[in-house]
């Protein structure tokens, strides 16, 4: 049968399994993992980055105290007040800011566009912004981050001009401590898409800025394909769903999830100021690494990975495996192929006729014997007579068709039912029966031991043949045994040890049955019966408790009762236990009681 193959096949077959299994379920388990901590992590990007912005304002400040100091630059805005701006006035302010913007220092706090402001606002010089020039009006004064300065405060502020986002620092320029400002110098750096690459590197989040509606400027801290395709999730639908959002309004989103299989995570800022009310803001994404199936974890596996794996246990793992695999051929298929070949090489010498099939295992067994039966069945069709196996007649003689022993049966008068006891074979000299008489019959006293003594003291002889019996009204004892009151009119005559004979040869003998015997039958009668009454009552109770009763047979119940009775006589010393029936905590149960008596 190759059942140790098998088995390992099987074995095979779960093990492969499992290990599927298992690895998909790690699959699930990090993806699900690595999607939460980027949930979390994009909440920590969002405060990153506004901190970032706050701080580059900060410093971007500070470092205009260098410009608004410059004595040329407060000589040409304090021409310019109350006047016309002198060309002079110009020129000079003009060169100021240029040195400013050409001077070394930290590349991150560079300005995209400067202007210098006199008092009322009005721009006395710009750099980086060629449309002022192109307005004679055109002033700063009505922004509320510029009339600040002119006050004396340093402000920063995020304006919207056109489809560009622009972070702007404000610093007042004075001539005398105390007195009021002459003017102001205004610095804007624009949200480009180099820009706001730095500060993502920065912040080593993926960042866009919008407004109107509309990316203004996007980048992303890694120049991998995965974290920059996250930017292009956010279109200007997606967008426009951001600005319907009250969170949004209040001033910032929670994680929301986008692309088609919510991959990604993304938080968005509102951001403050005069780009409030434009809905300006930025938003940052992440997108966690996460693995496609089982697969990926071989392809995504670098060298450190691989160098951690326990090769060793790999090893062990697959000779112990190809051994068992191998050993089980060998026992199962090798050795009963052996014995094949051995026993075929046999047949071809003429060693043998036959395969010897006791040799012979597993499925070789089975083709030994169809080996055998084609050999017979060649013999038998050229003649010949093959060999057939013996039945048990030719082994043993003739088997009579009726059993050579008799046996009766007597009732109990408490179960009704007849226990058949198989009677002893008559002696040497004992009549053959004949016709349809009834079988000869042995007293229960002899087959239990209290048999009468025959003369000289010795065994009795058989008894002599007993004449058909009448038929007995309903409700009498069977016919196959013969009562005393059924025999001759001759009155019966005592024997020794209490059997009882009839006065005539044609009397069957019937001994007198142990009283113990009848007390046992009795007993278990008894029992049966009340068995019986538990077992219905037991059905009851539990139906009416709601409980199901299937396959609770009295055979089963019976069995149950019965080792509990050993169990209590053997320990109590009891002469019987009685059942009863109860219901305990809304459960049928059963209760069990010692009776002594």
């Amino acid at each position: 049968m190759m059942i140790l193959s098998r088995a390992w096949y099987l074995i095979l077959a779960l093990v492969t399994g499992a290990a599927i299994y298992v690895v998909s379920l790690a699959v699930g388990q990090f993806n699900r993992r690595a999607f939460s901590a980027a949930s979390e992590q994009v909440k920590g990007d969002s405060q990153v980055v506004k901190w970032a912005l706050d701080i580059d304002s900060r410093r971007r400040l500070d470092n205009l105290l260098k410009v608004t100091v410059e004595k040329p630059l407060v000589d040409s805005l304090k021409a310019a007040n109350g006047k016309d701006i002198p060309a002079k006035s110009k020129e000079e302010a003009r060169k100021v800011l240029d040195a400013f913007q050409q001077a070394k220092g930290p590349a991150e706090y560079k300005n995209d566009s400067i202007f210098a402001v006199d008092r009322d606002g009005r721009i006395v010089a710009s750099l980086g912004y060629e449309q002022a020039s192109g307005f004679v009006d055109f002033d700063l004064g009505g922004y509320p981050a510029v009339y600040d300065a002119l006050h004396g405060f340093l402000r920063d502020d995020t304006w919207v001009w056109g489809d560009r986002v622009g972070r702007v620092v404000a610093r007042p320029v004075e001539d005398e401590a105390g007195a009021a400002p002459v003017g102001a110098v205004v610095a804007i750096r624009w949200m480009s898409d180099a820009t706001v690459k730095e500060l993502a590197r920065r912040t080593r989040a993926n960042l866009v800025f919008f407004a109107n509606g509309k990316r203004a400027a996007m980048g992303s801290w890694s120049d991998e394909k995965d974290e920059n395709d996250s930017l292009e999730l956010l279109t200007a639908d997606e967008i426009g769903k951001v600005l319907e959002e009250k969170d949004f309004k209040d001033g910032r989103t929670g994680v929301r999830q986008l692309g088609p299989a919510g991959k990604s995570s993304a938080i968005f800022v509102k951001m403050q100021g005069e780009a409030w009310e434009l809905g300006a803001g930025f938003g940052v994404v992440r997108t966690p690494a996460s693995i496609a199936g089982p697969l990926d974890f071989i392809s995504g596996a670098d060298d450190k990975d691989k160098a951690a794996v326990k090769w060793w246990l790999v090893g062990l793992v697959v000779v112990l495996g190809l051994g068992l695999g191998f050993l089980f051929s060998f026992l199962e298929h090798s050795i009963p192929l052996k014995g094949m070949l051995k026993q075929t090489e046999l047949l071809k010498r003429g060693t043998i006729d036959r395969y010897q099939l006791a040799g012979l295992r597993s499925v070789f067994r089975a083709m030994g014997e169809s080996v055998n039966l084609a050999i017979e069945r060649g013999i038998e069709k050229s003649g010949g007579q093959g060999k057939k196996p013996a039945d048990l007649e030719s082994i043993l003689g003739p088997v009579p068709a009726q059993p050579a022993m008799s046996a009766f049966s007597f009732p109990l008068s408490d179960s009704g039912a007849g226990a058949v006891i198989p009677a002893v074979p008559p002696g040497p000299g004992a009549a053959a029966q004949q016709g349809n008489q009834p079988a000869d019959v042995v007293s229960l006293a002899q087959r239990f031991g209290n048999v009468p003594k025959g003369p000289g003291g010795g065994p009795p002889g058989p008894p002599p043949a007993a004449r058909p019996a009448p038929a007995s009204a309903p409700g009498g004892p069977p016919p196959s045994v013969r009562t005393p009151e059924a025999a001759a009119p001759a009155p019966p005559v005592p024997q020794g040890n209490g059997a009882v004979t009839a006065g005539s040869d044609e009397t069957t003998m019937v001994g007198q049955v142990s009283p113990d015997v009848l007390a046992a039958e009795k007993h278990g009668g008894h029992e049966n019966a009340e068995w019986h009454a538990v077992y219905e009552d037991f059905i009851r109770v539990k139906k009416e408790c709601g409980e199901s009763v299937d396959g609770l047979t009295f055979e089963k119940f019976q069995g149950t009762l019965r080792k509990n009775r050993d169990a209590l006589v053997s320990k109590h010393n009891c002469k019987r236990v009685k059942f009863s029936v109860y219901v305990k905590e809304g459960r049928a149960s059963l209760k069990a009681t010692p009776v002594r008596d």
